[in-house]
This record gives structure tokens, sequence and C-alpha cells, in this order.
């Protein structure tokens, strides 16, 4: 659907300086992808992402919660990799002696306080659809976890026949005592719960996998070609244009001082 032509108010009609118009293009929205699209943010990545760099070895997800996870491999022959650490981490990810070969990316979920759109231009078209959810994809270190209960069942394994040693070092831990009123301790016993709960639900859901195809590869274009829209009938506004943006942003005049 294609946003018709409105007329609009000048810049200097807003106190702006004036900005010539080099070119106007029709614009289309699409729903097509509008529940499927989410956009993927890399934040540990500087610059551009090359096609393949982020190719992983397996990659799954939880469709409820919506939480996704890439195995990337790691160049393990690389001169710059540590094999005899990278052994001992071995242990968070395989009780076979395998090496550190992977590092998992697990999503996050940023908070939207705008909506954002994914835009195509072909032949002189503006295409627009909306994204579902925007995430970041952040290394998991769930891996040095299973390291230190190794490590730990380890010691005690070590130390089972020595109880009275074992007692001794838990009745000389510190206790750290706050108090709290009754109303502050019933409201963090109510979101310590309802945390619990939904971390709870989020562990309890199984991974599914996730099929992952990179640019280039004809699965990627077929679904690319989805984001242009086919039904081209022009959208008339209700509104005008000093109005819509006043009824999503507030008050447009400018501060001219």
């Amino acid at each position: 659907m294609s946003i018709s032509d409105t007329p609009s108010r000048s810049a200097a009609a807003y106190g702006l300086p004036d900005d010539e118009i080099v070119a106007e293009i029709p614009v289309y929205l699409t729903q097509k992808l509008g529940k499927q699209l989410h956009l993927l943010q890399y934040p540990q990545k500087d610059g551009s992402i090359t096609p393949g760099e982020l190719q992983p070895r397996e990659a799954r997800i939880k469709p409820i919660h919506g939480q996704i996870e890439l195995d990337i491999p790691l160049d393990v022959q690389s001169p710059m990799y540590n094999k005899e650490r990278g052994a001992e981490l071995g242990a968070g990810i395989s009780d076979s002696g395998r090496l550190l070969d992977i590092t998992t990316l697990i999503s996050v979920g940023i908070p939207q306080n705008s909506e954002y759109l994914a835009g195509v231009i072909r032949d002189g078209e503006l295409h627009l659809t909306a994204i579902k959810k925007a995430i970041q994809l952040r290394p998991s270190l769930r891996y040095l976890d299973r390291v230190a209960e190794k490590d730990l069942a380890a010691r005690r394994m070590d130390y089972s026949d020595d109880d009275d040693e074992v007692k001794k070092d838990a009745k000389t831990q510190s206790v750290q005592v706050t108090v709290r009123s009754a109303q502050a301790e019933e409201a963090l016993r109510q979101q310590q719960s309802s945390i619990a709960y939904m971390q709870q639900k989020l562990e309890e859901e199984p991974w599914s996998g996730l099929a992952y195809y990179d640019v280039g590869t004809e699965e990627s274009s077929a679904v690319h070609a989805d984001l242009v829209a086919e039904n081209k009938e022009d959208l008339i506004s209700k509104t005008s244009p000093d109005e819509y943006l006043t009824a999503v942003i507030g008050s447009i005049e400018p501060d001219v001082m």
C-alpha cells in the first residue's frame, strides 16, 4: 500500500533553513513479514559484518519466549588460540576433552522506545516493513559456570571424608542482616517470585532447531523478496501531516531563538 501525496508545509514555514528537494519517491508498506522480522544487533562487533563471518555451526530458538542462540565456530588452529586454556574451558561444553571451539551468542531483549522499520529501495520505490522485535546477541558465559561446577564437585569429592571441616566452613560463613519494612519485604518477595517464575518458564521451554541462511543464498533472497510490497493501492490519510506529527511527537513548532 502506498502513502499518497499530501500537501505539506515547507521548512521555511517552521522558521527552519530551507532544504532543496532533489527527488520524491513513492513509499509502500508491506506486512508479509511483519510478525517474523527481527533486528539482530551485534554490540561486540566493530564495523560491518562480512557475509559468512558469523555463519553459525548451530542455531536454535525458543519460539514462545523468542530467545535465540548461535554457536559461532572458533579458529582453534590460529596462532592466537591458547590450546591449553581451550582444553580447560572445553570442560564447560563437553566431557570428552574437547577444545572450546565455539562461542555461543545468546539474545538479550532491548527496550524499544520507538518502532523500527526495514526499508528496501527498488525501482525508485521505498518499501517498508515493521520490525517485530529488536535484540542484541551477546556472548554466553555458561561454559564458565559448568567449569566452576565441575571444579566444585571435584573438591567436594576430595574432602568428602572430612565432614567436620565442611561443617566448620559452613559455620564460618558471614551473614549480612538487613532490616526492611513488612511492605518492602512483600514487594521484594513478589518481585523475586515473578522474576523467578519467568526465568523458570524460560528454562523449561525446549530449544527448537533454527535454519540459518546467510546473505547471498537462494533462501535469503527469497525472503528478501517478501520485503517488497505487491499491493500498491493508495493509503488515504484522514489527517494532515501536521496533525499526524503532533499526535506522534507532540508540538512540532520549533524553538526559534
